[in-house]
């Protein structure tokens, strides 16, 4: 997974224009945010009960990297 997340960074920075992608994953599956992670995300915080999941209301913790990061 880090492979394809990391080829869409790739893309959204250097044919998009993108100068900042963010993303969140719930505080649940912290799974994704190593993925996050691996690509060089870093973290950015953490917003307590802002999500809804099958799980009920959750914590979303936000990632973010820019151009420049890169």
């Amino acid at each position: 997974m880090p492979e394809a997340a990391a080829a869409a960074v790739d893309y959204l920075f250097r044919k998009a224009g993108f100068r900042r992608i963010s993303a969140c994953h719930d505080k649940n599956n912290p799974a994704s945010g190593r993925v996050m992670q691996k690509i060089g995300m870093q973290y950015e915080g953490t917003l307590r009960n802002a999500d809804r999941n099958n799980q009920g209301i959750v914590d979303k913790v936000i990632y973010g990297i820019l151009m420049d990061d890169d």
